[in-house]
């Protein structure tokens, strides 16, 4: 089940709302918590079996490591739950590709491969283990108390609004709101206008993007032009699935009450790919500055310049277990090591610049098909492209087929991006309250809801619309 599914927002989202608001205060995590486990077992029941033990695995080790973290013992304790989870994500996420690499290895000096069955990705795995292992590590440093509620926890680790995808949360940022928070209709009707924003930016303006970046991530030798427009539709298109999504989680999250962070702010007025990377999936930019890039750092004393290269490098293979996703990474930290040493870093607070913000965006673009594609002989195929490999390329076979309504949007999704720029300047200053992009209130709501209605159209023509960053 997928929060852009009519199922979801016309039968369980309803009844869910309904069931929570008419049980009492006291029990509503318990709602919470098996109205998350059956928007789970939706998709494979059994896999519910494995994401009640890693629950279970991280309440108990918590408690372990807070007993003992003033003796050695606390860091063995620490280390073991940790292990556990990585054992988990590792075995899920990068057993097939470890078995192919060694297989791939093992032919090349004469010898017989071995084979793996193919390993089905749990849904959400990526990130709520990350989730888990924050809460010990926060138990351990003193920054969390653990929880005596095994339903407070379970619940946060489960609610399903940011399960499948993130905003990647924290327990001792949520503890308190798990504990008590206050209903409002001010509140849910903000909840409400932000789901309905990410609706429209997932179901009606991505989905609408897709089959022109597909087609053009496809072509076999693809132009300059060609390429340029693929790398752009399809970095777009990703961008109005992923920030989609996560507004319906901070959406649904205020609906019920609580308060979740922003995931994405405006990725694409960055001015340097150290921005970026302060602009895109923050929640997950955040765990690895807090929980890899520090220790690193502080803890091993590695120089700035490695600790940054490492951590983003893993954080590229945190996407996907293939070599591509690792140069996308490797790319991204490479650069944030070179922009510090010409003295290119630039932060949200930063003027805006056109040259610069282009500059930074330039090689993004260059960059992108290692993450879009996911394999190297794609990505190469497209870098090529990008480069003048394959000459100049046209988008005349694309004019022939493509609809005036998916170009139209195409054009809503370049004018979104190019817009916010412009007209969010003063909020990055800090001079302006208000973003935009994401404010919905006066002669927005009926635009709101037109946008709703043409997105639920839409979405009952085509039946699915899965979420691209369901794969990592």
């Amino acid at each position: 089940m997928v929060f852009s599914s009519n199922l979801f927002v016309f039968l369980f989202l309803p009844l869910f709302l309904a069931a929570y608001y008419l049980t009492p205060s006291r029990w509503r995590n318990w709602t919470i918590l098996i109205g998350s486990y059956l928007f789970y077992a939706w998709w494979r029941p059994d896999f519910l079996l494995l994401f009640i033990a890693i629950t279970l695995w991280n309440y108990g080790f918590a408690l372990a490591v807070h007993r003992y973290r003033e003796t050695p013992r606390g860091i063995y304790w620490l280390v073991l739950g940790v292990l556990g989870d990585l054992a988990a994500l590792g075995y899920f996420k990068y057993a097939n590709f470890g078995v192919e690499s060694i297989s791939q290895l093992m032919v090349s000096v004469g010898l017989n491969p071995f084979y793996l069955e193919a390993i089905i990705l749990p849904l959400g795995i990526s990130f709520y283990t990350f989730q888990a292992m924050a809460y010990l590590v926060d138990v351990h440093r003193g920054d969390a108390q653990p929880t005596r509620s095994f339903i407070n926890f379970a619940a946060f680790i489960s609610f399903f609004p940011q399960l499948i995808a993130g905003p990647i949360l924290r327990y001792r940022n949520l503890e308190k709101q798990f504990e008590q928070r206050t209903h409002s209709m001010e509140l849910f009707s903000l909840g409400a206008s932000r789901f309905l924003l990410g609706f429209i930016k997932k179901a009606l303006i991505a989905d609408s993007i897709a089959p022109v970046a597909g087609y053009l991530m496809a072509a076999p030798e693809p132009g300059f032009v060609d390429s340029a427009f693929s790398v752009v539709l399809s970095t777009l298109q990703l961008y109005f699935d992923f920030s989609g999504y996560s507004d319906m989680a901070i959406g649904l999250g205020m609906m019920m009450g609580f308060r979740f962070q922003e995931n994405f702010n405006q990725p694409f007025v960055c001015q340097s790919v150290t921005e970026f990377w302060q602009r895109w999936h923050i929640t997950l930019s955040q765990w690895l500055r807090d929980y890899l890039y520090r220790p690193l750092k502080k803890t091993l004393n590695w120089s700035v310049g490695a600790a940054t290269f490492t951590t983003l490098t893993l954080a590229g293979l945190w996407h996907g277990a293939d070599l591509a996703f690792l140069f996308w990474g490797a790319a991204i930290g490479g650069m944030m090591v070179l922009e510090r040493r010409l003295g290119w870093v630039t932060s949200m607070s930063t003027p805006y610049s056109l040259w610069r913000n282009y500059r930074a965006q330039i090689y993004l673009w260059l960059i992108w098909p290692l993450f879009l594609t996911g394999n190297l002989s794609d990505a190469g195929r497209i870098m090529g492209g990008l480069i003048g490999l394959n000459g100049i390329g046209s988008l005349h076979n694309l004019a022939l087929w493509v609809s005036p309504m998916t170009l139209f949007f195409c054009v809503v999704a370049l004018v979104w991006d190019r817009a916010s720029a412009f007209f969010n300047k003063r909020y990055y200053l800090g001079l302006d309250k208000e973003n935009v992009f994401q404010s919905v209130s006066g002669w927005r709501v009926p635009l709101l809801w037109a946008g709703f209605v043409l997105a639920v159209t839409r979405l009952s023509a085509e039946s699915f619309s899965p979420f691209l960053y369901f794969q990592f």
